[in-house]
Formats: structure tokens, sequence, C-alpha cells
């Protein structure tokens, strides 16, 4: 149960978790890597001309983002299938659908098969693709690959990979004998696939110190409310160890490169990736580009902002270049990308913030491995969420006792303090003197409601940070309308509103039963924090106000309890 003093606490702590690269930047506590000057001969690898070259932008490239859509820019199911030339190949596994064209000799469509839009469609991680993605770029940035033509050496079709890996290998011949070879190799039961890309002659084919390995297709729009699926779509990479965002745009556009030996980079949405890992050498760098505009949707004015992210690989010194990549494609999981060994997982950004990360970070680990542990005994998330809130008060009771026991000492003083007021208003010095004698008296520690909350605190902000970014509550229902614990609420006519109602009334029914009698100094508090407290969380998961609300009604019977308890021990006192 939060009271006078440890909710205006609680409120600060999600003010500080949402502003909090913004408030140590202020304070000076952290700067961001700036990123590396770039010039333009810099910039135009895998950059596309949209963005490194041009202010203006053809029909041609509008429609490639969209803007001749009437609706969210999501790829029909068969739009891509329609459009595709005759000789793709079509591979199968038991994680998603790739189609591999011979024109740039590269997947350009892979559908996710155990992930969904809403209306049942797999999600598709190659939209409204313009090539073969990923592609290796050249000559800085003047020669492509995702259009120019391979040959495969297996004859175009559909082939299963569901039991054994499958190997496919495309290669370019250019009229000067230089040769450029991508070799895929598919896996049955794994979300990436592995991608040799081996160069011959390359001084045949102009190639000289370097090539960005890209993942040149921005990923789209799949959650309902899209204005907060763009706003999570950013490139990122892992340098020497620290997770960076690449997310540096200059007005509307986004043209980055950071220096560094690189473990990986890619572009992530709210609950998905598509991510370039260097197997055999790291990178010396990452790049991104991207632009940000307003587009209108059935749901008003938002803005939609496409990136594209990849590596920097230095030719290595030798007759016949080979670089090995494994490609993740698929659903952030946290513990799914954290067996890849190369802090793929803080792509999250969970448990990566400066200072306080390495605190979160065990309570949010531990979040994720038990609620799915939960969940297949009891396979709704919502009664999981509701139980696994039980579980946390049972957990922290004895804390909200001393807490409780805390605020009833305050309570009981206060008639003397009120005295002390009258006694010394005039002699603010010998007030304090005398309020800290008394308390010191009837031992009682004023800050100690406040201390004992300090032990939960790394959990709260596990619980928002875990809640805001796991897939595990993407498209969960709970019961009747409530059919995605992972969306909030998006406006006043929305009945996801009613579990913030729900959870507004227990913090006023909480800070009515916890406000001290006579001050009724304090009765605008017990009407304003609980709506201050719902405009905070109103738009946030609903898993996160369900288990806060079930949090708060636990806290309701420890107050409950506390006071059957007092009420015992003074009938034992008397007699």
């Amino acid at each position: 149960m939060l009271d006078k003093k440890t909710l205006p606490l609680v409120i600060l702590l999600v003010i500080v978790v949402i502003f909090y690269y913004q408030i140590l930047e202020f304070l000076g506590l952290y700067e961001p890597p700036p990123p590396k000057p770039i010039t333009t001969e810099q910039a135009q690898p895998g950059f596309d001309t949209i963005t490194s070259q041009r202010d203006t932008i053809t029909p041609k490239e509008l429609e490639a983002f969209g803007e001749t859509k009437k609706e969210h820019p999501i790829l029909a199911a068969d739009t891509l299938k329609d459009s595709l030339p005759v000789d793709t190949t079509y591979v199968t596994t038991n994680k998603y659908v790739v189609a591999i064209s011979t024109q740039g000799g590269g997947p350009v469509s892979l559908k996710l098969k155990d992930y969904h839009y809403r209306d049942g469609e797999m999600i598709e991680m190659i939209p409204n693709a313009n090539g073969a993605t990923p592609s290796p770029v050249f000559a800085g940035g003047t020669f492509s690959t995702e259009s120019i033509p391979f040959v495969s050496n297996k004859t175009p079709g559909q082939y299963d990979a569901s039991y054994d890996t499958l190997r496919l290998v495309y290669t370019y011949t250019s009229p000067d004998t230089g040769i450029i070879r991508k070799k895929y190799t598919f896996y049955p039961d794994q979300y990436h696939f592995d991608l040799v890309v081996e160069i011959e002659n390359r001084n045949k084919l102009g190639f000289e110190s370097q090539y960005n390995m890209m993942w040149n297709t921005p990923l789209e729009v799949t959650e309902p409310q899209a204005g907060k699926d763009y706003m999570a779509m950013e490139g990122g990479g892992m340098f020497g160890g620290s997770r960076e965002a690449l997310d540096d745009f200059d007005g509307n556009r986004l043209r980055q490169s950071m220096e560094g030996y690189t473990s990986w980079a890619g572009v992530r949405s709210k609950y998905f990736t598509a991510v370039l890992i260097p197997r055999n050498r790291e990178a010396s760098a990452a790049v991104a580009s991207g632009e940000k505009r307003k587009i209108s949707t059935p749901d008003g004015s938002i803005e939609q902002i496409h990136v594209t992210a990849g590596l920097t690989m230095p030719f290595a010194n030798v007759p016949v270049v080979s670089d090995s990549f494994a490609v993740f494609v698929g659903p952030m999981d946290y513990l799914l990308m954290s067996s890849y060994d190369v802090d793929l997982e803080d792509i999250l950004d969970i448990g990566t913030m400066p200072f306080f990360g390495m605190i979160i970070k065990p309570f949010a680990i531990a979040i994720i491995w038990l609620l799915p542990k939960m969940y297949n005994v009891i396979p709704n998330y919502g009664v999981v969420i509701i139980l696994f809130a039980l579980l946390v008060k049972l957990i922290t009771l004895p804390l909200s006792m001393r807490q409780f026991k805390s605020m009833q000492a305050m309570k009981d003083l206060a008639p003397k303090t009120e005295e002390l007021k009258k006694r010394y208003k005039k002699d603010p010095q010998a007030l304090q003197r005398e309020t800290m004698k008394l308390y010191k008296s009837e031992g009682v520690n004023p800050m100690s409601g406040c201390l004992v909350m300090l032990p939960q605190m790394p959990l709260m902000i596990a619980m928002f940070r875990v809640f805001q970014a796991t897939i595990l509550l993407r498209a969960a229902p709970f019961v009747g309308f409530i059919d995605d614990l992972s969306r909030g609420a998006s406006g006043l006519t929305d009945p996801y509103l009613i579990l913030v109602v729900l959870m507004i009334g227990t913090q006023f029914i909480s800070s009515k039963l916890t406000m001290a009698s006579g001050q009724q100094q304090q009765k605008a508090f017990i009407y304003i924090l609980p709506l201050f407290m719902g405009f905070l969380f109103y738009s946030l998961p609903s898993g996160l106000i369900l288990y806060w609300t079930v949090f708060s009604l636990g806290s309701l019977l420890d107050w409950f309890l506390f006071k059957r308890n007092k009420t015992k021990n003074t009938e034992v006192k008397t007699v």
C-alpha cells in the first residue's frame, strides 16, 4: 500500500525510469558517445539515396515507404508473393518461411510462423522489399548486390528445412571474372540463418578498403497502436560490450556511423528485430540511416520512422575474402536471445541503464524466467500476473507490516506534533529540535515508512521495464474485451480504460485509509495523486496496470491484517 510519503516516491521513480538518461545527462553523470563525424563518401555505404544524397523524394520512393497506402503499411499476405520473380526458392523451417530470389541472391520475404498480425497473417520481417535483404554494399555505396543477378546451386522451388539443415549457394560473376558468392545455411528450429559472403578477385570488381553488410529493408508496424510501434523503431549495435542506440536523427533524417569493435548491429521494432552478427571476426563500425515523417492513419496523425542498419567490414588482405554472419530475424525474446552469447538480449534495453542496470537486471531476468513457467501451468497471462502480484505481496508482507507500524506510530504522535507546531510556530529551529526529540523519546523514525519501500524499488523498476518490452504479453488475452495485455488505453473511449479506473480507485482507497485523522490539508492529496498515477499509467501495457491494481488490492489486505493484529494486541494489553 502506498501512503502519503511513499506514493510521491513511486511517482518520482516512474518519472526517473522514463527520463532516466536525460536526467543523468543533465546532472553530468552520463554522456552518450558522440557519433563519429562522417563525410559524404563515408556515409554512402549502406545509406539509401533518399537519406544520403537528395532532399526530394520521388513518387516511387514514397510508395516504398507506404505513402500511397490508406491504412498502416502492413504488407498483405499475397502482395509480395505476386511480385516475386519466377526463379524464387522457398525454404520452410519450423520458425519461418523465407523466399530467396536470384535477383539479389538473398531473402526478399521472411514470415514468422509463430507470430501473427491481428488478422491472423504471419508477421513479415522483410516488408515492402525492394531487393534482397540483408545485402553487402561495396565501393563507397556505388555497388549493391540487392538487385544484381545471381545463379543458384539449386533449382527454384520449395524446400523443407524443418527436419534437417539446408544449404544454398548463390553466385554472381562479373564480366571481369570478379566473383561474389553468398552461402546460406538454414536450421530447423532456429530464428537465425548463417550467411557466408565470399569475394574473389575483388580488385577486378573495384572493391577497396571495406564494405557494409546491411539490413537494408526497414521493419514495419506489427501492432494495433502503430504510433507506439514506430516510437520503438531504431537501429542499434554492441560496441565493446556496450549497447548503443543508432538513433541520432538530424531533423527528419538519420545518417549515423559509430566506430569501434562491433559484436552486432541491427534494427528493431517494439517486439521484433533483425540483427547481423559477425562470426569469424568483429566489424569495425556500425552504420544506420533512416527517415521520420508524419502520416495519416485511421487513429490520426502519427510519426512514421524507418531505419536500416548494418556493419562495416574491412577487407582482409587475403586472395579470397570470406566473412561469416549469423542473421537473427525474430522476436525479442530475452532468454532466446541470451543464448547467442554476444549480449544480443541487450537490444531489449533491460538492465542496460548506467548505475541502476546491474541492480534491476537480476530482478528483470527472474520475472522473465518465472512468468512463462507459471503460464505453462495456468495458460492465461492475466491470471499469471494476478498470482505473481499476490506472490510478491506475500514475499514483501514483512516490509509492509513494518511500514504500517511506522505509519501508525506517526499517526499516534500527530496530536503531540500539532501541539508542538502551535507552541513553536514562531521558532522553526526550536520546532524542529523538539519534534526530533519527541520522535527519539517515542522510538519513532519518521523516514522508516519510506526506507522499508527501498528494497521493493528494484522490483518495481524491473516490472516496469519488463512489461514495457517483453513479447510474452503480445496479443495475450485475459478476459472479455481485454484481449491484449501488451497494449494500453488509446483514449477516453477505449474500454481498456476500465483497468485504469480500477487502479485509480484502489490508490484512492489506499490513500483514504492511511490518511491520519485530523489532517484535513491532505484531502487534496488523496484525490490528486491517484489521478496523477492514472495519467502516467493509462497508456502503458494493460498487464502492468493489472499487476499494479492487484498489488494495491493486496496492500489493502495487508492493511486490514495489520489493523486486526493491532486490535488483538490492544485487547491483550487491556486484559
